[in-house]
This record gives structure tokens, C-alpha cells and sequence, in this order.
């Protein structure tokens, strides 16, 4: 699968997802700066911004927002603008897709934590001892 395909594919089941549990959600379809799908609570009459990340699992040695899941670890690229983005109405929405016939899963994680994590993370990622040096920059075009 395709890197665009994989995230259009994340974020049509995420937006599914949403609308299956009653809540009112849109795709912004590119034209929202970090914000793949606006969704609306009606019950609690709040709405918040979800920034959808897909993963197909793929290991990565970059910085990497991680959940543990039975035996498998599930690997979503971040970029060092992520340490900073913290907003009240702003949910990640991490993603991953196993196989074609398999249903994703996903997890939903606040800002503020995303933020924390990816800060402490860089922090690691700089310690770690190299025979070279490693070009400490974004990597914006790996989500």
C-alpha cells in the first residue's frame, strides 16, 4: 500500500469509526493544516481536531510514538514540530493496519501526552552513543 493510500485508508476508517459511534465527523481533506478530521460531540455539544497517523507496522530506527499490544509493538513516525503542538481540542488518532483483510486498530491519544512523549523521546534518540554524527532534524516526510 501506497504512503498516501495508507493514510487515506486510515482516515476513512477512523472517520467510519466516529460516525458508527454518533458522533458528527468530517474529513477536512487537505485543507486543514494538521487536521485530518473535525468532529463534533453532540451529546456534550464539544469539538475537537483529530490528526490521523496510519502505520503498516514497518520497524523505523527514527523517533517513533509507540503502543504495546500483546507481542507486537506498533511503530507511527513523528517530526520535532510534535513536541510543541499541545491544544486542548486536538486528539491524535494513531492508526494501524495489519493486512488488507484484517481490521485496523486505533488509538486515541491527547496532544499534551503526544507532545510529552516525542519530547522525551528526542532527548533518548540524541543520547544515544554513534560512531557518526547524526544529522538532528525534522523527518516531516516520513509520516
Amino acid at each position: 500500500m501506497e504512503l498516501h493510500q495508507k493514510g487515506l485508508a486510515g482516515e476513512y476508517y477512523v472517520l467510519a469509526q466516529l460516525t458508527a459511534r454518533g458522533y458528527n465527523a468530517s474529513l477536512t481533506l487537505g485543507n486543514t493544516k494538521g487536521v485530518d478530521i473535525l468532529v463534533y460531540n453532540e451529546q456534550t455539544k464539544k469539538g475537537y481536531k483529530l490528526e490521523v497517523k496510519t502505520t503498516t507496522n514497518k520497524l523505523t530506527k527514527f523517533k517513533r510514538f509507540e503502543e504495546w499490544h500483546t507481542d507486537k509493538v506498533f511503530y507511527w513516525i513523528m517530526s520535532s514540530k510534535h513536541e510543541n503542538i499541545i491544544e486542548d481540542d486536538l486528539v491524535y488518532c494513531f492508526v494501524h493496519i495489519e493486512d488488507v483483510g484484517s481490521l485496523p486498530k486505533f488509538f486515541l491519544v491527547k496532544s499534551k501526552d503526544v507532545a510529552k512523549y516525542v519530547r522525551e523521546q528526542h532527548v533518548f534518540y540524541q543520547k544515544i552513543p554513534r560512531e557518526k554524527p547524526v544529522k538532528d532534524g525534522s523527518i516531516d516526510n516520513l509520516e
